[in-house]
């Protein structure tokens, strides 16, 4: 009797422990994004993007960040919820650094969606009204451009529009080595005022490349890199963060843009450039 009473005991026990732990989960809808693009104006320039990652908000707290095209969940216990979209960018093409592109407005939107089910939506950013647009160039102007040859290297490189198989949008353009020397360079024609101590200053470009190339700022003295950009044989959009060279000393006032190709193992080195933004927020 005494081991009958025991084992009813036990299962008692583990019935009411197994109760205790169980719990429901919260009520959640889901939404799939199939197409992410960018909306922007003349003044903006290319309304190309290269948007990796989606970091969700609801109701003001964060849910957590999905690469594009992944399915979100949005927990609201049946509820109406307010939802902010964030679009992410690998800060300077690295795989493992993604971050919020605040030069990207969020979007918002209300919706009360029954728990459990799935919904579609298209995600259309437009640029933060705060973003200063320094420079752009996209190479169709044809009273001529605003990326020149250097000066010290004008007798080793090819510079040049690019065929219309090798261009991006509307007109490229190509430099390179043209075999007298191993450095080709060129660079923005006039130079330009950036803030100091602001992480917040880019260089967005459609590129691409047989060979790795320099990206960085000069104020005719000294060369500040940014990154090394690596070959890439289609046209890929980079976001290059260009803080650091403007912040680190020696500081200047203003500075030019350059892009650098050495010859390494490549003398027929090129590198394809289209839509060049330097911004900042």
């Amino acid at each position: 009797m005494k081991y009958f009473l025991f084992i009813v005991f036990i299962g008692y026990f583990l019935l009411f422990i197994s109760c205790k732990k169980y719990q429901p989960a919260p009520a959640a809808f889901f939404i799939t994004t199939d197409k992410v693009s960018v909306s922007s104006t003349t003044l903006q320039g290319s309304s190309s993007q290269n948007i990796s990652d989606l970091y969700l908000y609801v109701n003001g707290k964060f849910q957590g960040a999905y690469p594009v095209g992944h399915t979100m969940p949005i927990i609201t216990n049946n509820a109406s919820a307010k939802i902010d979209v964030f679009a992410g960018i690998k800060n300077n093409g690295i795989k493992d650094l993604s971050i919020t592109w605040l030069f990207y407005q969020n979007i918002t939107f209300d919706t009360l969606v029954e728990s459990g089910k799935t919904i579609s939506r298209p995600l259309t950013f437009t640029y933060n009204p705060n973003v200063k647009f320094t420079w752009m160039e996209n190479f169709d102007n044809p009273i001529g451009f605003s990326l020149v040859k250097s000066a010290s290297y004008t007798d080793s490189i090819v510079y040049k529009i690019a065929a219309t198989s090798e261009s991006f949008e509307g007109k490229s353009i190509e430099f390179g080595l043209n075999g007298n020397g191993y450095t080709a360079q060129v660079e923005s024609s006039i130079a330009y005022a950036l803030p100091k101590g602001n992480s917040n200053v880019y260089l967005e470009i459609n590129y691409k490349c047989n060979n790795e190339f320099l990206v960085g700022l000069t104020d005719g003295v000294n060369l500040k890199p940014g990154i090394i950009v690596k070959p890439k044989s289609n046209w890929n959009k980079i976001y290059i963060q260009l803080a650091s060279a403007v912040n680190d000393a020696p500081q200047s006032n203003s500075y030019k843009v350059f892009f650098r190709v050495l010859a390494n193992e490549n003398p027929n080195a090129r590198v394809w450039l289209d839509n060049i933004k330097l911004i900042y927020l």
